[in-house]
């Protein structure tokens, strides 16, 4: 029996389908990552029809060839290399990268970019190194089966290499959808309202909302998140129901770091997705910057007297209902039916597709809530949505994340935060805060400072124009000290610097001295070893990451080139495990306070864990120092031997990282390895590089903090630098180490 491909809804198995090919296995949804699997599956979503196509493309390493005019300046950058992509029966398009290097921006070239080009209609999109990042290795939609791409580089006389590798493609299919109409007609009307936008590849609705321009509402069962896209100005579909796609200038990649979300599954009423986009790669320009309006939330729930409901969003289609309706925007209005705790009835017609939409009062023309699932048959009942009132959905619009969080005061650190502090207290901090977004600072900033008992204010002093300066307190040698600042606008906001405050604070030791016991940036092998237990794949491995979009490093932590990650191939992650990188044995004997530092990368859609654990016996049992479920990108961790372990001896340090039972992407990082010794002994402000003897290399450090900017040369801590620092440095200098 022969079976065909073109007219099949997309069911758990086909969501599964692996396409072999001579570059990757690419899937339309990866069967490792749970929440993109549910998410296909929920009936309530309308998932684009789409199929996977390997592909096996790589320009090679290119430069451009210096032009013959030398003494133009960063020239213009021009086409490199071209090819063309794609699938020939397909009504659009989107591309999947492997390895990618640009050449970066120099005194004397251009940053290199692609260029993606529609041989159907002749819609671009330009990715830059950067852009790549935020678009997560994919490009944009783009209508038609091919597509031209180009590496556009600057021609100079000294080039730097560039490499675009192409691994696969999603492509379309012709898709069927279930409908869910109230009464016997499908009455929806055309509509283009700028506040709503689609969410692909899954097909729901997101929709602008608030001042932020970045920010969207959708539910929670549409799953935003890596790879996906909102698109505005959709056009129609063709004739056969196939989703069209708007220019590139008109699609915006997720921010995988703003989402928050609830997906409540059969419990209505608890169904939200709060998250942000990236601007546009072409125009620069947020959504909201672009389309020129967003919703109102409601401040509270209207009264129910059958007042108007407006539902508005990208629901399927089905005969009679032209198919090139089928995808795009459609709006109606019905009766609001009943509002039962978090669970809103309403009786304007939706499809799958529709979820996500706003659920807008039209009399007052703000949003209740969001829609979330059918209920309406042609002989009654209502659909139904979750009311904006959802306590956890109110926590998280109260505290936004990644490019959702709100433009306010702009707030900065003036020269680089102090590594240490004085534990006699009385080192210099200042800020600055500026007026931005519409917002003057009233002049009331605070630094907030945790010594270890709890958050005190310390109020800090204008210094001059925009800058504000305080003293950190005492507090005892060896304490990790947290601190934070606010500022108050002149419209009663306060804003915070870094934006979390006391959620997530800077951080720095109090101590006397650091002295760097080891220090390892990983561009030798230095003894570390690699432990494997149940592992299927994702083993630790040193190398120069590449980010393939599923939540890797695309760079190491500290700049200098090489790091240990889980695997560095496409399509691999921590599978099992868990995978152990230990350390060397290090010395601690001698140290009077060691302290363990590392940058680690952990990304997981599973809360799968990094651990961290020591050994005093070589190795023979571990106690566990740390274990981290969260997600975050390169962040740098403390941990303090004597908490957990003797420093009578030597030191192994392990980090493990597991999907087991295996069912998550899971991706870990290890960089920038220091053991630090915590130096409290009478202070010595002379002695800059903290190794307990004063030497030229102490006045070379002073004269780099000095002509830096730096506050720590603030010798004399009036918080300016000036002739009286130098010769304080010379005078403390000269009176030795006590």
């Amino acid at each position: 029996m022969q079976h065909s491909n073109l007219h099949r809804p997309l069911t758990l198995a086909l969501a599964l389908l692996t396409v072999s090919g001579a570059a990757a296995d690419v899937f339309v949804v990866d069967p490792e990552n749970k929440r993109a699997v549910a998410r296909e599956n929920d009936p309530r979503n309308a998932p684009i029809q789409r199929r996977a196509i390997a592909l096996s493309v790589d320009s090679g390493v290119v430069v451009a060839s210096a032009r013959a005019d030398a003494s133009i300046a960063r020239p213009v950058q021009v086409p490199v290399w071209s090819t063309e992509v794609g699938v020939d029966d397909a009504g659009w398009v989107r591309l999947r990268f492997g390895q990618i290097e640009l050449a970066p921006a120099t005194d004397a070239a251009r940053a290199s970019y692609i260029r993606i080009t529609s041989l159907y209609d002749g819609h671009e999109q330009y990715l830059d190194a950067r852009n790549v990042r935020e678009w997560a290795n994919t490009s944009a939609y783009f209508n038609g089966g091919r597509v031209r791409v180009e590496i556009m580089a600057s021609p100079t006389a000294n080039p730097m290499p560039n490499r675009v590798e192409i691994v696969g493609a999603t492509a379309s299919e012709p898709t069927q959808f279930p409908r869910s109409i109230c009464g016997p007609t499908d009455d929806r009307v055309l509509s283009n309202d700028p506040r709503d936008g689609r969410l692909m590849p899954i097909g729901c609705t997101g929709w602008l909302f608030g001042d932020q321009p970045n920010s969207f509402l959708s539910a929670g069962h549409c799953g935003p998140g890596p790879g996906d896209v909102m698109q505005f100005n959709v056009p129609l579909s063709t004739a056969g129901g196939t989703a069209q796609n708007p220019g590139p200038e008109d699609q915006y990649p997720v921010d995988p770091a703003s989402v928050q979300e609830q997906n409540g599954g059969i419990f209505i009423g608890n169904d939200w997705a709060f998250y942000g986009t990236f601007d546009n790669s072409n125009t620069g320009l947020a959504p909201q910057d672009a389309q020129g309006a967003s919703h109102t939330l409601a401040t509270s729930l209207p009264p129910v007297d059958g007042r108007p409901i407006r539902i508005t969003g990208y629901g399927s289609t089905s005969s009679p209902v032209s198919p090139t309706w089928n995808g795009v925007q459609k709006t109606h209005t019905g009766p609001l039916s009943s509002i039962s705790g978090d669970t809103v009835r309403y009786r304007p017609d939706t499809t799958g597709g529709n979820s996500g939409s706003a659920i807008l009062d039209e009399n007052a023309n703000v949003v209740i809530g969001i829609h979330t699932n059918a209920g309406c048959s042609s002989s009654g009942g209502a659909n139904q949505g979750c009311s904006l009132f959802n306590a956890d959905l109110q926590v998280a619009l109260a505290n936004p994340q990644g490019i959702t969080q709100p433009l306010g005061l702009d707030m900065f650190v003036l020269g680089s935060r102090p590594d240490q502090i004085d534990p006699a207290g009385g080192d210099v901090i200042s800020i600055d805060v500026v007026a931005d977004n519409g917002l003057s600072p009233t002049g009331n900033v605070t630094m907030f400072v945790d010594t270890g008992s709890g958050f005190s204010a310390v109020p800090m002093s204008l210094l001059f124009e925009n800058t504000y300066t305080a003293q950190f307190p005492a507090s005892d040698c060896g304490q990790s000290v947290r601190y934070y600042f606010a500022a108050d606008d002149n419209e009663g906001g306060i804003w915070q610097l870094p934006f979390s405050g006391a959620s997530a604070p800077f951080s720095t030791l109090s101590a006397n001295g650091i002295a760097t016991a080891v220090s390892d940036d990983f561009q030798v092998d230095t003894g570390w070893t690699v432990q494997n237990v149940a592992l299927d794949s994702g083993a630790w491995e040193r190398v120069d990451p590449i980010d393939f979009g599923r939540s890797e490093p695309g760079d190491d932590a500290d700049g200098s080139g090489l790091c240990y990650v889980t695997g560095n191939s496409n399509l691999e992650d921590v599978d099992g495990g868990p995978t152990y990188l230990i350390s060397p044995a290090v010395d601690v004997s001698g140290l009077n306070d060691p302290i363990v530092t590392f940058a680690r990368w952990h990304q997981s859609n599973g809360a799968d864990p990094f651990t961290v654990d020591f050994s005093t016996n070589g190795g023979s049992t571990w106690t566990n120092a740390d274990t981290f479920t969260g997600n975050s990108s390169w962040e740098t961790v403390e941990i303090r031997v004597s908490d957990f372990v003797s420093t009578a001896g030597s030191l192994r340090v392990r980090f493990g990282s597991s999907d087991n039972p295996n069912g998550s992407i899971t991706e870990s990082g290890v960089d920038a390895f220091e053991v630090i010794d915590v130096i409290c002994s009478a202070a010595c402000p002379a002695d800059i590089d903290g190794n307990g003897e004063l030497n030229f290399f102490d006045i070379s450090d002073y004269i780099t903090l000095f002509n830096a900017g730096d506050l720590a040369a603030d010798f004399d801590t009036n918080g300016t630098l000036n002739f009286f620092d130098i010769s304080e440095f010379i005078a403390q200098f000269n009176a030795g180490c006590p």
